[in-house]
């Protein structure tokens, strides 16, 4: 009986830290200032500790800072020239991000993330 609990015990923290992963490749898309769709792709990397990632565009990948995770909620930063850019983002469930770049001189935004599998 020990040995069952403690094996649905392991499968239940397992399945706990599984879901509150923001490790992978998420993908959205935007609205361009000309109205075209543009497709966005974050990606997140546990190294250590530490929760690292960038965000891929056209232009090219800008690093994200100052991430911070807890729990199923995720904040960081990333710099684009002058411009300092700050999200704040809940995992929905194991597949969607709800992220939200907040005090930006752009203005709010809220994008859904989708994990790609």
């Amino acid at each position: 009986m020990k040995k069952v609990l403690s094996t649905v015990l392991f499968l239940m923290i397992a399945a706990f830290t599984f879901a509150a992963s923001f490790d992978g490749t998420w993908v959205t898309k935007v609205k361009g200032q000309d109205g075209t769709d543009i497709e966005l792709t974050y990606v997140f990397k546990t190294e250590g500790d530490k929760l690292t990632g960038s965000m891929k565009t056209p232009n090219g990948d800008m690093p994200v800072s100052n991430v911070k995770v807890d729990g199923k909620n995720i904040s960081f930063e990333m710099a684009f020239g002058d411009m300092k850019m700050k999200y704040t983002g809940t995992l929905k469930d194991d597949d969607n991000i709800t992220l939200k770049m907040v005090d930006s001189p752009m203005g709010d935004m809220e994008m859904n993330l989708k994990r790609q599998k």
